[in-house]
């Protein structure tokens, strides 16, 4: 499978202690990881870093197998999308005009878009289900409604990574289920994806892999079953779990441990 995307030994400083402290991860084409952990683990931090937004104090990041600093940002957003935490929900654009955002790496400086651009952009809104909504103003829409129309522009952009941080944090159950399937689609057909998720349960079902941070660096790495472990969990996140497999898929299912007598 192409490698799409490897960082090694990445370093990066707010101010100490590090947010990043020596993390190497890959993703390879077909492959979706989960990035989870608790808050200030470094997660998002490392989601910038994967994407080009911040560059590294060490170490470096490999897309398709070219260095990141050597592309040009025309080029880095052709082959890597990204989904930031939260979006500008005053945004006077259409939902159309926004998906059409995701085709602007693909254009020249002073083209405009063509029918297969807005082809391409009508097919990202069907897909995430607010095709009928594409005429609204973002400004007039629900978060998740708005959410979803900000996953259709990084769809229309036709990388073939998504970097995709918190995508289903205002999302309800059926539209996290388009989500994921819709990702699971695109890694059948040789895309990957990167998902910084809080969410423990959902991260076990999309992913192929998790990697687990702590304080900056990787605690775990692996197979759902070999990361979603409650020793681990509780070690992370400071409070106690109970995580149980799923009968019916036999995935690994995650809940706070709560004492009600309190």
């Amino acid at each position: 499978m192409t490698q799409l995307l490897e960082g090694r030994d990445l370093r990066y400083r707010y101010d100490a202690p590090e947010a990043v402290a020596g993390v190497s991860l890959q993703v390879s084409g077909g492959e979706v990881l989960g990035i989870i952990g608790p808050n200030a683990a470094g997660k998002s931090t490392l989601a910038r870093l994967c994407c080009g937004l911040l560059a590294p104090d060490a170490g470096e990041v490999l897309l398709q197998g070219e260095t990141m600093q050597r592309l040009s940002r025309r080029e880095r957003a052709r082959r890597v999308a990204f989904l930031p935490q939260q979006q500008p929900a005053d945004l006077a654009f259409t939902a159309r005009e926004v998906a059409l955002m995701g085709r602007a790496p693909h254009l020249g400086l002073w083209f405009l878009e063509g029918p297969r651009d807005r082809e391409l952009a009508e097919r990202a809104l069907a897909e995430t289900d607010v095709l009928a909504l594409a005429d609204r103003p973002v400004a007039q829409l629900s978060g998740g409604e708005r959410q979803r129309v900000f996953l259709a522009r990084a769809f229309a952009q036709e990388a073939a990574l998504l970097v995709l941080d918190e995508p289903t944090a205002s999302l309800d159950l059926a539209h996290q289920v388009l989500l994921v399937n819709a990702l699971r689609r695109r890694a059948r057909k040789g895309g990957g994806a990167l998902l910084v998720l809080h969410d423990l349960a959902l991260a076990g079902v999309a992913c192929d892999r998790l990697l687990l941070m702590l304080q900056g660096r990787v605690l775990a790495e692996g197979a759902a079953a070999e990361v979603l472990r409650a020793d681990l969990l509780s070690r992370a996140y400071g409070t106690q779990v109970e995580v149980v497999f799923d009968p019916a898929t036999g995935q690994p299912l995650v809940a706070p441990r709560v004492d009600h007598s309190r």
